[in-house]
């Protein structure tokens, strides 16, 4: 059943007027909700519903992953969708100053929703309509969700303002300048350490979608990893102590005081693709895997098309990239098709590296690969919803003794893949997509996005601890137990650089389509060589030889793409806001 995040709509109902009823003051907080226990609840349960549905960071908006404009900046999506200009996403030049909507939005609604933060970190603490322990699970709410907010900032912009109390909306305070990277470093590490000591590590069903101990501490271990990477490059920093800090605090979750909370799904299941990607459809939510999701918000759909969503797993809801028919289309956008260079990172079956100089795997490229390749990705030849798909400029007749013109492979329009691929990973092909969703009662995947799973545990362990102290016993077994549960053998006596490329590779493949990519990219400081590549996909024609449709496979390459360091590596503070408050100049570097 799903849940609407820890509160039941009766109560929403029952208590909407006085909530409305209270009174507004001069400062941003009003003292009159923390004098009242439900009004409270509604309080923290708005703050998780404004972050969770408009904002957040490691989802989807509107289809797009939310950075810059599109995922098609970096190396694992094309987009097909024209209204969002994909050839300008190649070269970041939509990233602007003046016009960069996103970097606003993502500025706005974080510094909007600490703000709400504020007000409740101060009314708690204040309050006497609760009891103890009521305030410090909520007060541990608050932490966490502040903590991931400024790491959100810190991740795009660097350098932001720190503020921690509530403030008064004419104050001249308001306009602060920017902390240093070390200071709001810290900043959200101390509250996620807040949160840790304040959360629960169990929570019930009904409060599913609430920040728990094992969320915050496993997030905190995130935080920590991307520290180490970028850490040394802005402040000249020693990266180690934060690897150390990492490997360290994931590992609470794994042999630590958090051990057996979690662990991978479907490890022991006979068929582990289909077990991968079972992971993430709405029937298992909540497994054993899931550490902190965001929970789906069935929003309604009216006639005018209005979508229903309380997420969109990339573009899922509307996109040609979701293929519902097996000719490749579904009448969509086309948005966020999955790349060549992806899909090449998929490892043979023996573990070995695909390699298109290899006359055998050019010939069959799709053959013997591993068994996350086959739930990922969805390739022409691949079963899909009891057919077969066809992402080719034409097909086999039913009985395979002729070739048919596939009437929908036009590169170049919304229609279809860019790429020759779409992706499978997330999608439950029991539901329906397409343009269709925007008219019609929503079918579409409406599972909760997964923002940590012990997987991602698991690979933060071993490449935090690898770079720290270089490979040992737990780091093969932490790297090894996600290779297994992904069908792949197990590795053994590589040295630290050769595990280090390993990993990354694992993270690749393993946290394809999660939001992860990108940030990977940005704290291994290796922009130019991956999200500066150019992008391929893959055309392919089918032959009659000796009676047979036979594919023959082209990679092509679909875009060239730049990235300029050090600029790239940080979003522009918008003119919009630099223009309100000067004090943030001047701008990131090269902006």
């Amino acid at each position: 059943m799903k849940k609407l995040l820890f509160i039941s709509m009766a109560f929403i109902i029952a208590s909407c007027d006085s909530f409305l009823d209270i009174k507004p003051v001069d400062r941003i907080m009003d003292s009159g909700v923390w004098d009242d226990a439900n009004a409270i609840k509604f309080y923290i349960n708005d703050v998780y519903h404004s972050i969770n549905g408009p904002l957040y960071i490691w989802s989807s908006r509107n289809g797009r992953d939310n950075i810059g404009g599109a995922p098609a900046i970096f190396d694992n999506f094309m987009t097909g969708d024209l209204w969002y200009n994909g050839g300008n996403l190649y070269t970041y030049s939509q990233w602007s100053k003046s016009s960069n909507l996103n970097a606003l939005i993502r500025w706005t609604d974080c510094y909007t929703n600490i703000r709400k933060i504020n007000n409740a970190i101060e009314g708690l603490n204040g309050s006497t309509a609760l009891a103890e322990e009521n305030k410090n699970r909520y007060l541990g709410d608050m932490y966490f969700w502040r903590a991931m907010l400024y790491y959100e900032l810190f991740r795009f912009y660097g350098k932001v303002p720190i503020i921690d109390h509530a403030q008064n909306r004419f104050d001249e305070e308001i306009f602060n300048p920017r902390n240093s990277e070390k200071e709001v470093a810290d900043f959200f590490i101390s509250d996620f350490e807040k949160a840790i000591a304040l959360l629960p590590k169990d929570i019930p069903d009904a409060e599913l979608g609430r920040a728990t101990k094992g969320a915050a501490t496993g997030m905190l271990s995130t935080a920590y990893l991307h520290l180490a990477g970028v850490m040394p490059d802005v402040t000249g920093a020693d990266g180690n102590d934060y690897f150390r800090k990492a490997y360290e605090t994931a590992d609470i979750l794994i042999s630590g005081n958090l051990k057996d909370k979690y662990k991978l799904f479907g490890a022991t299941a006979n068929d582990k693709a289909q077990a991968y990607h079972d992971l993430f459809n709405a029937a298992n939510e909540y497994n054993e895997e899931v550490i902190f999701d965001i929970q789906f918000i069935d929003d309604g759909v009216g006639a005018t098309g209005t979508e229903r969503r309380g997420h969109d797993l990339m573009g899922v809801s509307h996109m040609g990239s979701y293929a519902q028919n097996t000719d490749g289309s579904y009448g969509g956008w086309g948005r966020n098709n999955p790349t060549q260079n992806l899909v090449d990172e998929f490892r043979m079956a023996d573990g070995s590296t695909f390699d298109w100089n290899n006359p055998v795997h050019a010939a069959s490229p799709y053959n013997n690969r591993e068994l996350r390749f086959y739930a990922s990705i969805l390739y022409s030849g691949a079963p899909w919803r009891g057919d077969v798909i066809y992402a080719s400029t034409n097909k086999p007749n039913a009985s395979g003794t002729a070739l048919l013109d596939n009437q929908n492979m036009k590169r170049g329009t919304n229609s279809y893949t860019q790429t020759g691929y779409y992706i499978k990973k997330l999608i439950d092909p029991s539901k329906r997509g397409g343009t269709p969703n925007r008219y019609a009662p929503y079918e579409g995947s409406d599972q909760n996005l997964i923002v940590l799973r012990y997987a991602e545990i698991l690979l933060t362990f071993a490449e935090a601890k690898n770079e720290f102290s270089g490979p040992d016993a737990s780091v093969f077994a932490a790297l090894n137990e996600v290779r297994k549960r992904g069908g792949l053998p197990e590795v053994s006596g590589l040295n630290q650089s050769d595990l280090r490329e390993l990993i990354r590779t694992e993270r690749h493949v393993e946290l394809c389509f999660e939001n992860k990519r990108y940030f990977d990219i940005m704290r291994w400081r290796k922009g130019p060589e991956i999200i500066g590549k150019d992008v391929y996909g893959i055309d392919v024609t089918y032959t009659m030889e000796n009676g047979v449709a036979t594919p023959h496979y082209n990679k092509v390459r679909l875009a060239v793409k730049s990235f300029e360091a050090p600029k790239n590596y940080l979003m522009p503070i918008p003119d919009a806001v630099t223009g309100r408050n000067p004090a943030l100049l001047p701008n990131n570097q090269g902006w």
